[in-house]
């Protein structure tokens, strides 16, 4: 049986990285149960960084996204920290920001 390595030291075999691909392919084709996975929110989301990323300045990102630039300023600076709901909409930003912002332009 083939085993490889994952990012946590652990063996898995070539058949269950195979059924989780497949798992992966029916929950990107929305094929899964909705109870069939957990959302996960991070506890930190580092905004500067994503935003950096995009090459977008606060006010450009604010305006883009739909977000008070004092807002984003405090979380930047680590004054405040993004609330779940925000966190949420922050990792879809940096995953998908193009996607975003079309389904936000209307």
């Amino acid at each position: 049986m083939a085993y490889c390595i994952n990012t946590r030291g652990s063996q898995m075999s070539g058949s269950r990285i195979i059924e989780s691909m497949k798992e992966a392919v029916a929950f990107s084709r929305g094929e899964l149960p909705k109870d069939a996975y957990a959302v996960h929110i991070p506890e930190r989301v580092d905004v500067k960084a994503i935003r950096n990323r995009m090459r977008l300045s606060q006010v450009n990102f604010a305006k883009r996204f739909g977000l008070s630039v004092y807002t984003l300023r405090n979380w930047e600076q680590g004054k405040r920290q993004p609330d779940p709901a925000a966190r949420a909409y922050l990792k879809v930003i940096e995953k998908i920001p193009d996607i975003v912002s079309k389904v936000l332009a209307g």
